[in-house]
């Protein structure tokens, strides 16, 4: 009886008593989570906090300002990302180095590197977010290459539009009246050649992309991200353009309130 009962005892405490292995595995899925989240979650906190002041100094919500603080939200995350691009630039032409000789050139690996599980450490780390450049090599070789226009266009974006982001948004939220640190006319002239700039740059870098045909041998989808990725930063400059242009010519942000 007495043999029974411990070992019925020591059967329950197994029960009880998880696995140390799985108990650890188990705490370091709940410490990470899909890149996808933090990207997210930046973006968000980049943008929204504009379009809730927007709404308490103007009383409305307008459509244009939510759209273009929502690209320059966006915008910020890649000026730090660009940070990594030249920080950890030997690390990207070694990791897409192995990533060529693993899943070819032309091809994206599968899953990609934001729907991937990662640590909060990662997600603030610089290093971490240099496999976007790794993972985009395969597509465009020219990140993995400190010597190409790519390389130097992307990097130098990084620096010098971060700041005008910030401006930007932050004077297409409150600019306009007669405390604001910046005149109307000087916003619109300072988001003119902004946005001109990265549209500048990134019609030279497509004509870069194609005139090298990296597109040759790509497959549709990897081809389409590659449109899609640049004809964003085609379409909101051009946008912002054409608003900084009514702000100057108007002397006023009625097309943002």
């Amino acid at each position: 009886a007495m043999f029974l009962t411990t070992g019925g005892v020591e059967d329950a405490r197994r029960r009880v008593v998880p696995d140390s292995a799985s108990s650890s595995r188990r705490g370091r899925a709940r410490e990470t989570m899909l890149a996808f989240f933090y990207v997210s979650a930046f973006v968000v906190g980049a943008w929204a906090p504009f379009v809730w002041a927007h709404r308490e100094v103007h009383g409305a919500v307008n459509p244009a300002h939510v759209a273009l603080t929502l690209f320059n939200a966006v915008n910020l995350l890649i000026c730090l990302w660009e940070h990594a691009l030249f920080l950890h630039r030997g690390k990207i032409r070694r990791e897409h180095a192995r990533l060529k000789r693993k899943h070819g050139n032309r091809a994206l690996p599968k899953p990609l590197c934001l729907f991937e599980d990662i640590s909060l450490a990662q997600a603030l780390s610089y290093e971490h977010w240099s496999i976007i450049w790794s993972q985009y090599s395969l597509l465009d070789p020219s990140y993995a290459d400190q010597r190409s226009f790519g390389f130097w266009v992307d990097s130098g974006n990084g620096l010098v539009t971060l700041p005008a982001t910030l401006l930007l948004s932050h004077a297409a939220t409150y600019a306009g009246t007669s405390s604001y640190w910046m005149s109307t006319k000087a916003v619109a002239v300072a988001g003119i050649v902004f946005n001109y700039q990265m549209l500048y740059g990134t019609v030279l870098y497509f004509c870069n992309y194609r005139l090298n045909k990296y597109d040759v041998g790509a497959s549709r989808g990897s081809v389409a991200t590659v449109i899609v990725a640049n004809a964003i930063w085609i379409v909101f400059p051009l946008w912002w353009m054409a608003v900084c242009w009514d702000v100057l010519t108007t002397d006023s942000f009625a097309a943002l309130r």
